[in-house]
């Protein structure tokens, strides 16, 4: 909870920033930015030739408002890449207001780029590239794949969408689209049954990511946000992609009086074809699709409604044949070998419906416009998920010959181990979010605006859960018990939760300039959040400040974020072993401090873009968890208390002309302590150490407590690297390669034995190697041919995934014998394969 004197310091801040423009003298344009067509264009660049101050954009109307300093001979610079730039010279007294219109001429070249980003943002955000996710090679196709490269960000599989930020887990993202928050699938655990994630690339008009340090107009989470917006089109316009792992088909098109315009996506993707090289064989049925359509009408001058609707449908069969897998150490390597019986049947279904309708007016006071923004939105998201499989494996644990110059070298040498096990589920999990939320901006005066927003949330969850595990070695069952027969994981229960939430913030952002004409950004805002299951009210001041100083030979901006973020349980973080829910677990706590710096500069007469930050994240209060595959398995009622500490730098630019491209790296430390946390080791009268459910009745003479110290974090990669390169051949000026190059040091990770403590081992480091070679077989680089000018660009591309054929391990399973002793079995992801992909536009 925040105390009376934060609370004060931050009302005197809004009275500050809101009064100090009373005496102040302004000059205003505005007006309308075009192409020689007459379509608006959005983001281009205003400024002043020489006065490295603040810049404006223009908004997705092409419309913009920008103040200009009185009495003083002035060019104001409108610039767009792929555009000519275009200069206006003004002197314009006190109070005036001049409407400038522009319009802008086309380079008509295909050797331009946007430099994504290029320009500076006075928040904890980047901005990314959407079209350059068309190009990334990846076996999952998603849009997320943009995101592994970026710094502060890791994931460890490439079939889904799951990424942790900064060390935090899974969970902890948020993710808009259109102002709609987005939600997971619940029940997914492994990467092969986690199909397409929400957000298409073809819809996508802007995005931008923030790590953390994000402003208070965005949710309760602890680590990111991902905000995506969907475009409104101005024309007709199509594309449709096809490849062995699936295709995608969009169309958009707009009245002719742009009233109404539509678009609508959709998608279709198996990664059955990738299947075939895991460890695991047999008959793989995947099948993922979704729909996405969105649309808007002006009602009038000042009103607007828009409406976005998803369905998607994710399932996942599969009937396991055999797994062979090696492990161990070049001097003592072992060898697993299953048969399998039995199958697994998933369903993840999911639908959103949103309708916003949007005020807009423009409000004049002592002749100077003020824009005035109200927004009212009304979403419903529905699931229904399914877990069903009995699998039985019947194993058996080999030691490979390992003597060098032998004739069996490799081979199995003798057997160490056999048995069986059998998992068993019947999950059913169905969830309904039904949200009304009301936001609204307003300039007051021409440099400061105030944002605001309320939001009612009701939720209703049923679940029903029963999963259970028998272990079988040599004869005994696991846990052994000389009377009973006895099960692993036995989880059993079903719940009913409804509950309702209701938050609000109101977020000031206020720009000035020095008297060198040096530029200050300040952005406040609180945030408060109440939740009637546990009855927790919170509330969140977040404060960001950026200076960019004048200095001619250096566009730099400097910024300093501090926050406090909570993030309110959901269902998995009250979770407990047993299937039930803990509805009195508490929300998690963490204090945001991040310092930043972004230059932009030239290189080879090219533009680049240098961003760096260093962060500390204070977990005042966490929920303990550990990671298996792509499941976060919380331990509610545990609390937890550490630090996030790291280093993210970023270089992205035109490297190649033409073609933007980027190099990450971040270094981090992610610790925790568990809050009352200890554990026990027991002793017979001999002093040997009894392992628990083993020797179970053997008499236990005495024991020793221990108590749980510093724990790496489940996320805790300490360093991780992420490159995106993109060239053309210089001899095939048609002919395009993308690089995409993953590293990451290990995770820890420990034997399940439902506990933390046990995770000293760290995972492989992750190496992965992605190349795509795309052919434009049609379009501005190729020839036109007759009849066939209605198409923009046709691609024909092959992708090679994990290039170098890296085994690398997304989990373990963990087989014991009756003497006690555990092996690690790794899950590996992927090996290589070849893909084939043809992308057409119109």
């Amino acid at each position: 909870m925040i105390n009376s004197r934060i609370k004060i310091f931050f009302l005197i801040v809004f009275a500050f920033s809101g009064a100090r423009e009373i005496y102040a003298q302004h000059a205003h344009i505005y007006g309308t930015v075009k192409d020689s067509t007459g379509q608006p264009l959005q983001l281009v660049f205003i400024g002043i030739e020489g006065l490295p101050g603040l810049p404006t954009f223009t908004d997705s109307l092409g419309k913009y408002k920008f103040e200009v300093p009185i009495d003083k001979d002035v060019e104001v610079i409108f610039s767009h890449t792929g555009f000519v730039s275009h200069g206006v010279k003004l002197n314009l007294k006190n109070g005036e207001n001049k409407e400038v219109d522009v319009s802008l001429r086309s380079l008509n070249s295909i050797d331009t780029v946007t430099i994504t980003g290029s320009t500076h943002s006075a928040q904890e955000a980047i901005e990314l590239n959407p079209e350059v996710i068309k190009f990334i090679p990846t076996p999952s196709g998603d849009f997320n794949a943009i995101l592994m490269s970026q710094p502060g960000v890791f994931s460890r599989t490439e079939l889904g969408s799951e990424y942790s930020v900064r060390g935090g887990s899974y969970d902890e993202n948020l993710v808009y689209v259109n102002g709609i928050e987005v939600y997971r699938p619940l029940l997914i655990r492994e990467g092969e049954q986690e199909g397409l994630s929400f957000v298409n690339p073809e819809m996508v008009s802007s995005v931008t990511f923030s790590a953390g340090g994000f402003e208070a107009k965005y949710g309760d989470k602890l680590s990111s946000v991902l905000d995506v917006t969907y475009r409104k089109p101005k024309k007709f316009e199509a594309s449709a992609s096809a490849s062995l792992l699936g295709g995608s088909l969009h169309v958009e098109d707009a009245s002719k009086n742009d009233r109404f315009t539509w678009i609508l996506g959709l998608r279709y993707k198996s990664n059955q074809y990738l299947f075939k090289g895991l460890d695991v064989e047999g008959d793989y049925k995947p099948s993922f699709y979704d729909g996405q359509l969105f649309m808007t009408y002006a009602l009038s001058e000042h009103w607007d409604i828009n409406v976005l609707g998803n369905f998607s449908s994710n399932q996942f069969n599969f009937i396991p044949v055999s797994e062979t897998a090696s492990f161990g150490t070049v001097s003592q390597a072992y060898q697993l070998q299953v048969y399998f019986q039995g199958q697994e049947l998933d369903e993840f279904l999911s639908g959103t419906g949103a309708v916003s309708f949007i005020y807009n007016k423009n409000i004049y006071r002592n002749d100077v416009k003020h824009k005035f923004n109200m927004n009212f939105t009304t979403s419903v998201y529905s699931d229904a998920e399914s877990q069903n499989y009995d699998i039985i494996g019947q194993y058996l644990i080999s030691e490979l010959n390992s003597n060098v110059g032998s004739s069996s070298l490799g081979q199995a040498a003798y057997g160490v181990g056999v048995g069986a096990y059998v998992n068993h589920a019947r999950d059913n999990i169905g969830d309904n979010v039904y949200s009304f939320q009301h936001s609204g901006s307003y300039e007051y005066n021409s440099n400061s605006k105030i944002i605001w927003g309320v939001t009612y949330q009701h939720e209703r969850i049923l679940s029903q859960t029963s999963q259970w595990n028998l272990n079988d070695s040599a004869g005994y069952s696991l846990p052994y018990s000389p009377y009973i027969l006895q099960l692993q994981n036995v989880a059993k229960a079903y719940d009913t939760l409804e509950s309702n939430r209701f938050m609000g913030f109101v977020e000031n952002i206020s720009h000035w300039r020095t008297l060198d004409t040096s530029s200050i950004t300040l952005t406040v805002g609180i945030r408060a959040n109440y939740w009637d299951v546990n009855e927790e009210m919170v509330v969140s001041p977040r404060a960001t400040l950026a200076f960019k100083p004048n200095w001619k030979k250096h566009d730099i901006l400097f910024r300093l974020s501090s926050g406090l973020y909570y993030q309110p349980p959901f269902y998995k973080e009250m979770l407990q072993a047993n299937g039930s829910l803990l509805t009195s677990t508490k929300d998690q706590e963490s204090i945001h401090f991040v310092a930043g710096m972004d230059w932009n500069f030239k290189a080879w007469n090219a533009p680049f873009k240098w961003i760096t930050e260093a962060y500390y994240k204070d977990l005042v209060s966490v929920e303990p968890y550990e990671i298996n595959n792509v499941s976060v398995n919380y331990f509610p009622g545990q609390t937890a208390k550490g630090y996030i500490q790291g280093l993210d730098m970023k270089i992205n630019g035109d490297f190649v002309k033409g073609l933007e491209s980027w190099f990450s790296v971040s270094v981090m430390q992610a610790n925790y302590q568990v809050n009352n946390a200890y554990y026990y080791n027991y002793y017979n009268s001999y002093g040997q150490q009894i392992v628990p459910g083993i020797t179970a009745n053997t008499t236990v003479a005495d024991s020793i407590r221990h108590g749980v110290g510093v724990l790496p974090m489940p996320t805790d990669e300490r360093v991780t690297v992420g490159v995106f390169f993109q060239d053309y051949l210089p001899r095939f000026p048609n002919l395009k390669v993308n690089l995409n190059i993953l590293f990451g040091t290990g995770l820890p990770f420990g034997p399940p034995a439902n506990n933390i403590y046990g995770d000293t081992l760290r995972t492989p480091f992750y190496k992965r190697v992605d190349l795509g070679v795309s052919y434009l077989v049609l379009g501005k680089r190729g020839q036109t041919k007759t009849g066939l000018r209605r198409f923009k660009s046709l691609w024909i591309g092959l992708e090679v995934f994990n290039l170098l054929q890296v085994n690398n391990v997304i989990s373990y399973n963990w087989i014991q014998d009756v003497n006690g002793r555990e092996y690690a079995i790794p899950n590996y992801l992927t090996a290589r394969e070849v893909n084939v992909k043809v992308m057409v536009e119109l």
